[in-house]
């Protein structure tokens, strides 16, 4: 036997009268087991307690602990040790005339566990006690107590509060405390009723009420007028308050001073005056037979309900209605004319029962819509109620001096919630409703239905009218959804006329998806995408249609019905994991959208796992990713959209591997996987062929990579970079015994030159030698003096060598002498030589120390010079007199001298050497590349000096430099040309008078600034004057091009003038040819104005003068603040100019 069986017979057989037996099954043998339970009993106290309500109220039950548990008034708790009584509820409860006299002896109840006690009395309660003095003290768990209709409760006990420390609702109705009292009502309680006969104090020493939200008093204010304050102090959490002085009270002045109170109502019988210190804290307002109320109403911006009644009111002292209000009742007041005020957002307006008279300002009410305007009983009232009007509610009766309504609300008058009015119809009247359309296209059962006289809406079993613009649109509703097609119903317009009905078609158009289901997808090979959808709601009558993304087509297949799944399939297009998708339902009528993410889509985490270092034909690839699950009988790979590079050779649910079987030239590749139809993300790669490492460099941008991996270049490049250009042009000579043989150097080319063309000034030269550095040719006919265009064509490349061959006359002046007298006769020298020579046919002989370019005008000085160590610019400084010759860039410039490319040379290492035999210094320059990202050539200078003269070898002359001279060599190396069209210039920069002359024998005799050759136009001498001194530049009109000399155009690059328009800022071009290697070698000589000779004039002096110029020792400071371009020691001009010329180079590369 069970031992829990074993135990409970036991105990039946030791306890021979149970007071309870309780019968139970076993769940082995389906015997019945009794078990013992001990009844429990109320405490006799509590018991007692109980009977004495039962008696007191005549309740009609049984006075026992069993009959009181088991009634419905009571409620016993079921606990152990001891029962006892928890709530105490006789609303409505039987009575009985004999259920005894209450025990007069009970001084106090004995509730410890009740917690609420309410109670209406049926009937005359029994004993004259006050159940109050009874429940102080007894129920420590009291925490809601209630009671009505008890004629007995006139006092509160003192202390009652205290001794009952939980209370939190107290209400007592239909009784007043007959007494004075000071507001006290403990910190516990949260909502108060009660009302008062006599004096109640309410001031501002009145306790706080921490959580006294709801206050309700009748008062019945005896003796003298009183004042009740409500403070924030005392009632920081009130918000609802009415007051209710009753007939026969004292005069109440009502102070509302707390600013919690959002709700206040006072109905008063007696003379009321009513204070709100806040009146913006107010929702609701109710004021009913009220003296005065301030502060005015325009204050009261935040009301939803506003009403007052029985008042002496005559005018609402209203510009304008709250904004919040909904809300409006104004009643029994002396009001005459109706406010002229915007109704706003007001949805009942009423006016009725006051002293109204003439019209109602209708404007007032345009955007009114479906509003209650209630103006009854206004007997004065004229108003004519406008068409406008039909879309709200109208109460008028009582206002018989309107006589007449539009059709609309007569149509509807016996409908009094819509429309009252004693107007009588005239006989025979009909009403003219009409419908914009009688079909209505339902959206889960609801339509719109419009019209004129339309009503206000009705109800049936089934149909539901409402009004939304009454008699203009109402809203149908079926309460059950029926699809299908098209269906014919009857609806009645208003349940007051059954004979307003009317015959309407109705289709369901809604579509609707349950919110919490959502839209699934499913993978089906081969490459097929299947949606499906639970609808709730859809008309299978109805053509559907679905998309993905407003653009993918999703084919709807199986059966179309309400209440089950709807499939379609998306085919040819994948998707990836994290698409967010957009899935549209539409039809006809209507549509949906519903969103989804794709949480996963194979093939997916796909990555290239090994391939080639170097790919050709026969390579391996490895993928891994998610393939799925599918058969993969479909599994192609794709290389930038061609699956036939690499075909597929293993393939599983997680690896994939592919052998390329066909030519690709590497470099960045998209690669896709398409497994059963369906696409991976691109995998983007750079593979690397034999072909890719050749683009890498990029053939130097003049070529193609083959699939070997070598350069084809383009016409006119060669070398396994193609990065040599050909053809180029360093130097070309003639044979000065036979000037139509021409020699030409440069790049011709590693192809043997197969193709040759050449032409100078356009006129041919027959090729004779051609070799990869030299082509010799014979010109047809006689060259011309001076510069030739050479055009040069080798292996369909073309090159213009630009005027680099100059042939000189076969007499050339030495520059210096004059022209004849003009008469045919000898030639003649300028005055004569200026003393300081001999003039032998037009040209002077000078004597020693003078120079023959100047017609014997200017000798050698004695001065010394300071090298600049910093850069290599020529400068002299003698007594005071500065002249500066700088080199400030290189420029690489095309056919028509637009700038490629500039390097500024104001960055320079120097070393310095003195060879004490010949008294020569050198001082040596290299430009410093690293401060320039324009070129890595070797671009270095040489300046000499020396007080002994000197004859130096530059190329095939020897050249004379007089002493105190100073000779400048400029040297560039391994410049890289961007083509083989463009060329060097180099760019100096000095200081010009823009006109100087001298006086000689009473003669202004100007001084050239500069000297051109006839034939070239190329400058071939600068002179400065300053003071007494010439400063002479000479160009020689060759360069060194890798060794030869070749001709190089000395030119003005720019001029511009100083703001004294005295003097000029000279920038001087020296063009180069291209070459691997270029040196030019200009020399600069101070010389000294000697006018000994000259015969005077008068008594001025012989000393020369400056026509215009500037003395710069005299007014130096002067010169530097007018003429900013003047270079006589103004190193801050220096930096601006460079600051433009890298402005310049700035704007090239850009």
């Amino acid at each position: 036997m069970n031992p829990e069986i074993r135990w409970v017979v036991q105990l039946l057989i030791l306890i021979p009268e149970p007071n309870w037996v309780v019968r139970t099954i076993d769940q082995y043998s389906n015997n019945y087991i009794n078990h013992v339970v001990e009844c429990q009993s109320l405490p006799t106290t509590e018991l007692n307690s109980a009977i004495w309500i039962i008696r007191q109220y005549s309740c009609n039950i049984g006075q026992d602990q069993t009959s009181i548990c088991s009634s419905l008034y009571f409620t016993c708790s079921t606990g152990t040790p001891t029962p006892h009584i928890t709530k105490i509820v006789m609303l409505s409860y039987p009575t009985t005339a004999v259920a005894g006299l209450p025990n007069s002896g009970l001084s106090q109840f004995n509730f410890p566990e009740l917690e609420e006690l309410d109670i209406i009395a049926m009937q005359a309660v029994v004993a004259d006690i006050n159940i109050l003095d009874l429940i102080m003290g007894s129920s420590p768990k009291l925490q809601r107590l209630r009671l009505r209709s008890d004629p007995k409760v006139t006092l509160l006990p003192s202390g009652f509060w205290s001794s009952l420390p939980m209370l939190s609702y107290f209400s007592v109705e239909g009784a007043m405390f007959q007494q004075y009292l000071v507001f006290n009502f403990g910190p516990t309680i949260t909502e108060l009723t009660f009302g008062i006969t006599g004096a109640l104090i309410v001031d501002q020493s009145t306790p706080v009420h921490t959580k006294l939200t709801k206050l309700n008093i009748n008062a019945k204010l005896l003796a003298i007028p009183q004042t009740f304050a409500f403070t924030n102090q005392s009632f920081p959490a009130l918000t609802t308050l009415t007051i209710t002085p009753v007939l026969g009270s004292q005069p109440l002045a009502l102070h509302c001073n707390a600013s919690s109170i959002t709700s206040l109502t006072v109905a008063s019988q007696v003379e009321v005056h009513i204070n709100l210190l806040y009146p913006q804290s107010l929702i609701s307002l109710f004021a009913s037979g009220y003296s005065t109320l301030s502060p005015p109403l325009i204050n009261f911006t935040n009301l939803l309900s506003l009403e007052l009644s029985q008042s002496t009111l005559s005018s609402l002292q209203l510009t304008k209605y709250p904004d919040s209000l909904a809300l409006i009742d104004v009643s029994e007041t002396n009001l005459v004319a109706f406010p002229n005020i915007p109704v706003n957002n007001l949805k009942s307006v009423t006016y009725d029962k006051n002293q109204l008279q003439g019209a109602i300002p209708w404007n007032n009410f345009q955007n009114a819509n479906n509003i209650l305007l209630d103006v009854s009983f206004n007997t004065g009232l004229t108003t004519i109620v406008p068409e406008s009007f039909c879309n709200n509610r109208l109460y008028i009766d009582g206002c018989p001096l309107i006589t007449d309504l539009p059709e609309c609300f007569k149509c509807y008058q016996n409908n009094r919630f819509y429309v009252r009015t004693d107007i009588v119809l005239d006989p025979g009247f009909t009403c003219n409703i009409t419908f914009n359309s009688t079909m209505l296209y339902t959206v889960f059962g609801q339509a719109a239905l419009y019209g004129t006289n339309i009503g206000y809406g009705s109800f049936d079993n089934r149909y539901l009218l409402v009004a939304e613009i009454p008699n203009k649109q109402l809203i149908f509703a079926d309460s059950l959804i029926e699809v299908g097609p098209p269906r014919n119903i009857t609806l009645v317009m208003d349940g007051h006329y059954p004979e307003y009905k009317f015959n309407f078609t109705v289709l369901e158009v809604g579509i609707k998806i349950p919110a919490h289901l959502g839209v699934y997808y499913e993978q089906i090979p081969p490459g097929i995408v299947q949606f499906h959808v639970f609808v709730e709601v859809i008309n299978p009558y109805l053509q559907h249609n679905i998309t993905i993304n407003d653009n993918i087509n999703c084919l709807i297949t199986g059966v179309v019905s309400k209440g089950n799944y709807l499939y379609c399939n998306v085919t040819g297009h994948s998707f990836k994991q994290g698409d967010n998708l957009k899935y549209t339902i539409t039809n006809p009528y209507y549509i949906v959208h519903e969103y989804l993410t794709i949480s996963s889509f194979y093939p997916t985490d796909v990555s290239l796992n090994f391939y080639d270092s170097i790919i050709s034909v026969g390579s391996r690839y490895g993928f891994i990713g998610n393939y799925g699950n599918g058969p993969m009988n479909q599994t192609i790979i794709y290389f930038n959209g061609d699956p036939s590079i690499c075909i597929v050779t293993l393939k599983s649910f997680t690896n994939i591997q592919c052998n390329q079987t066909k030519y690709w030239q590497g470099g960045e590749t998209n690669i896709t996987i398409s497994v059963d139809g369906f696409m991976s993300t691109p995998i983007i790669v750079d593979l690397t062929s034999l072909e890719s490492l050749c683009n890498d460099t990029g053939c130097s941008g003049h070529g193609t990579c083959n699939q070997n991996g070598n350069c084809i270049c383009d016409t006119g490049y060669y070398s396994d970079t193609c990065s040599e250009k050909y053809p180029t042009f360093s130097s070309g000579e003639y044979d000065e015994n036979d000037r139509k043989l021409i020699s030409i150097y440069g790049d011709f080319g590693p192809f043997n030159q197969t193709i040759v063309s050449i032409t100078l000034n356009s006129t041919d030269c027959q090729a004779t030698y051609k070799s990869q550095s030299l082509i010799n040719c014979t010109l047809v006919s006689e060259p011309t003096d001076g510069l030739a265009l050479v055009r040069l064509t080798v292996d369909n490349s073309t090159n213009n060598g630009n005027n680099w061959i100059y042939f000189k006359p076969s007499s050339q002046s030495s520059g210096s002498g004059s022209d004849s007298d003009g008469s045919g006769g000898e030639l003649t020298c300028p005055f004569n030589c200026y003393g300081h020579g001999q003039c032998i046919n037009g040209k002077c002989k000078c004597d020693t120390g003078y120079s023959s370019i100047d017609n014997c005008l200017t000798k050698t000085t004695n001065h010394t010079i300071t090298p600049n160590t910093t850069s290599p610019t020529t400068s002299f400084d003698i007594d005071g007199i500065d002249f500066q010759f700088e080199m400030i860039a290189i420029q690489e410039i095309d056919t028509d001298d637009n700038i490629i490319n500039q390097v500024l040379t104001n960055s320079w290492i120097s070393t310095i050497l003195i060879d004490s035999q010949t008294q020569t210094t050198t001082v040596n320059y290299q430009l410093n590349n690293s401060d320039t990202i324009t070129t890595t050539a070797l671009v270095t200078a040489t300046i000499s000096f020396s007080q002994q003269p000197r004859d130096i070898q530059f190329g095939s002359q020897q050249l004379h430099i007089d002493a105190n001279s100073i000779k400048l060599s400029v040297n560039i190396s391994n410049w890289t040309f961007n083509t083989f069209l463009t060329t060097l210039r180099v760019i100096f920069k000095t200081t010009i008078n823009n006109d100087q002359s001298i006086e000689f024998d009473c003669q202004d005799v100007n001084i050239d600034t500069l000297s051109y050759d006839q034939l070239s136009n190329n400058i071939q001498y600068l002179r400065v004057v300053k003071d007494n001194i010439q400063f002479t530049g000479r160009f020689i009109d060759y360069v060194l091009s890798d060794g030869r000399p070749t001709f190089s155009r000395t030119s003005i690059v720019n001029k511009t003038a100083s703001l004294d328009d005295q003097q000029s800022a000279l920038l001087i071009g020296i063009s180069m040819p291209q070459s691997s290697e270029s040196i030019l070698d200009p020399d600069f000589t101070p010389l000294l104005i000697d006018k000994s000779a000259d015969s005077g004039c008068d008594s001025k002096s012989n000393t020369w003068r400056i026509i215009v110029g500037v003395v710069v020792g005299v007014a130096g400071a002067v010169a530097i603040g007018v003429a900013s371009i003047i270079l006589i020691k103004k190193k801050n001009t220096a930096k601006r100019f460079n600051n433009d010329m890298q402005y310049k180079l700035d704007r090239i590369n850009n």
